[in-house]
């Protein structure tokens, strides 16, 4: 059975043949990036100091050549087959809270534009004896529903705050609901008030790093604002001193909601700001709103990230586009934290992961 030796905490774990790495990780709650689990993001880099493993295929903009020439690879897509050891690359505030499994009641389904939901959860029975629900800010979970014997599950931020979830056993999830969605066009359906679901998590690494001295920089497209307004809430209220400013960017007019909350931030902190963009100009549009893509709004406003954290959230061409561009700009890989969701890949590679 292979050995994973993993630097620098030293620990060793016994894998099983044919394991995944990743899967191996999570399983001893190893604190290692992740989020889409299929070798698009990579997110999940660590380096391999010695031993060799099988990597099932990935996209080459997550693991580009050079990298894996330096011995850099892909947990999510790693096979283990003999011993190893690695290296895991960042290890700044990283936080393993365990994966749960909740019983959750629908408590309200309240449209937030035409076609965005917010989906406030009630917490009835929690696995581990009932321990309260932990999560860190900027974290997603999955919500699974059964329909007729067939269980449909995708993954949603929380945009709650984790007060929320451990003190008051509430959820809140942000949701565009479309035609073709397996799990968001159930909303309003068998996704109603008094209706019944499960929920798996928490889950991802773009969370807010509560021990950094900086600006905080949150930039959210569409309903990447969820995660981005629990983060940012979250910050606020633990005290963070530092400017914390929020980028949210919508298609037109239509999309665009959280301006109550963002505004209420505001008031109350002075070390707050947010901005809100278009990419279409309509008549009627918020007085505040700018009409310019979300990026290059942020690279206009920011010409220094040295010394920041930017929290990123939204489509993952978007996320990927202005993270290529923060790079360029000099901001530090370490400090650009981001779960882009990619669409449901095969059902073999993500039980592999």
């Amino acid at each position: 059975m292979p050995r994973v030796h993993i630097l620098p905490s030293g620990a060793e774990l016994l894998a099983d043949p044919e394991e995944n790495l990743l899967k191996l990780l999570r399983k001893h709650q190893v604190p290692i990036r992740y989020s889409c689990k299929s070798g698009e993001c990579g997110s999940c880099k660590c380096v391999l100091e010695s031993g060799n493993v099988t990597l099932k295929k990935y996209d080459p903009k997550a693991l580009p050549d050079a990298q894996k020439e330096a011995g850099i690879i892909l947990a999510c897509c790693a096979v283990l087959r003999e011993d190893i050891t690695i290296c895991l690359t960042d290890s700044d505030d990283l936080i393993a809270h365990p994966e749960r499994k909740l019983l959750c009641r629908v408590v309200a389904l309240e449209p937030l534009t035409h076609d965005i939901f917010a989906l406030r959860l009630h917490i009835e029975f929690a696995d581990m004896e009932g321990i309260p629900f932990m999560f860190s800010a900027g974290q997603y979970a999955q919500i699974v529903v059964d329909v007729d014997g067939q269980e449909i599950a995708r993954d949603f931020s929380m945009a709650s705050t984790p007060v929320d979830a451990e003190y008051d056993d509430l959820l809140e999830f942000h949701i565009r609901r479309t035609p073709t969605g397996a799990l968001s066009s159930l909303l309003g359906g068998i996704i109603r008030p008094g209706a019944q679901l499960l929920v798996r998590g928490p889950m991802g690494t773009s969370y807010f790093r509560p021990r950094h001295e900086g600006p905080l920089y949150a930039v959210g497209g569409g309903t990447g604002l969820a995660p981005m307004l629990s983060v940012v809430q979250t910050a606020l209220d633990n005290g963070k001193l530092e400017p914390v400013v929020l980028f949210a960017g919508f298609r037109n007019q239509a999309d665009v909601y959280g301006l109550e909350q963002m505004e209420q931030m505001r008031r109350i902190y002075r070390n707050f700001r947010y901005h809100v963009t278009l990419d279409e100009a309509q008549a009627g549009d918020p007085p505040q709103a700018v009409h310019q893509p979300l990026g290059a709004y942020l690279l206009e406003q920011v010409a220094d990230f040295s010394g920041a954290k930017v929290y990123l959230a939204g489509p993952p061409g978007m996320v990927e586009a202005i993270s290529a561009a923060l790079l360029e700009r000099g901001a530090s890989e370490r400090d650009l934290h981001a779960d882009a969701f990619y669409p449901p890949v095969r059902a073999e590679l993500t039980a592999s992961a």
